[in-house]
């Protein structure tokens, strides 16, 4: 169970939180379907063991169709499984794990987007590359000995400034109270080329940050450094 649990935290639903707060409906429900309806399994399944989060998670998830206690539910029947993708998925955590343990190695933080890992992809379809550059959050996957080009030019160096700009204003969303779907503008005082940053990857701050605005003024806001740059920020919500 506990590892049941740690694979789907840890993969499924945060691999799926793009698709939660998406705009395409159609994959979205899918993305909550499936979330759950596994979530509903794992409470028949683990009720024995642990009754009383069981029950919770099923009185959440409780529609009229549906007994009226995980404790009178019928557990679930066996399944056939998809053995393929489970080797496959299995071979693709490989390839992040060894990837993510190259980064570590050459303190380079996930953040910071790099060209290209050269791993051991023969037996992982094509289907599964956009997950793994995703995951290690790289430009290009080769087939070969395991390595990892480690070599950050202007382009790349921009786009990691901007990731970690971008957690920050994240973070800064929080303690501020918001909520997910609270649209902000950003009132921003900076240098000429924290500005230019900002307005360079303008359409991904703004869509991931639930951004409308930026307003580049003298403000009181909170202060934030990436490398070289100072940036200080104030959330207006709208």
């Amino acid at each position: 169970i506990f590892d049941f649990v740690d694979d789907f935290s840890t993969w499924y639903i945060r691999r799926s939180r793009d698709r939660y707060k998406g705009d395409d409906i159609d994959d979205k429900k899918r993305a909550l379907g499936v979330t759950r309806k596994v979530l509903i399994e794992t409470a028949k399944i683990i009720a024995p063991f642990v009754p009383f989060v069981a029950e919770e998670i099923w009185q959440s998830l409780k529609t009229e169709d549906m007994p009226e206690s995980v404790h009178l539910a019928m557990w679930p029947e066996m399944t056939t499984t998809n053995e393929s993708v489970i080797t496959t998925m299995q071979l693709v955590r490989d390839v992040v794990t060894e990837g993510l343990q190259l980064r570590s190695e050459a303190s380079i933080k996930v953040r910071q987007p790099l060209q290209s890992l050269t791993a051991s992809i023969t037996e992982i379809g094509p289907e599964y590359h956009d997950l793994i550059l995703d995951e290690l959050n790289i430009k290009e996957l080769h087939n070969g000995p395991l390595s990892l080009n480690t070599d950050i030019n202007d382009e790349l160096q921009a786009e990691g400034n901007m990731r970690e700009l971008l957690r920050q204003i994240q973070s800064l969303r929080k303690s501020s109270g918001l909520e997910p779907h609270d649209v902000i503008n950003l009132h921003i005082q900076t240098s000429a080329q924290g500005q230019v940053l900002m307005e360079t990857f303008s359409n991904e701050i703004k869509s991931t940050a639930g951004v409308k605005d930026f307003n580049f003024t003298h403000n009181d806001g909170e202060e934030i450094k990436v490398e070289n740059l100072i940036f200080i920020i104030a959330i207006e919500k709208q």
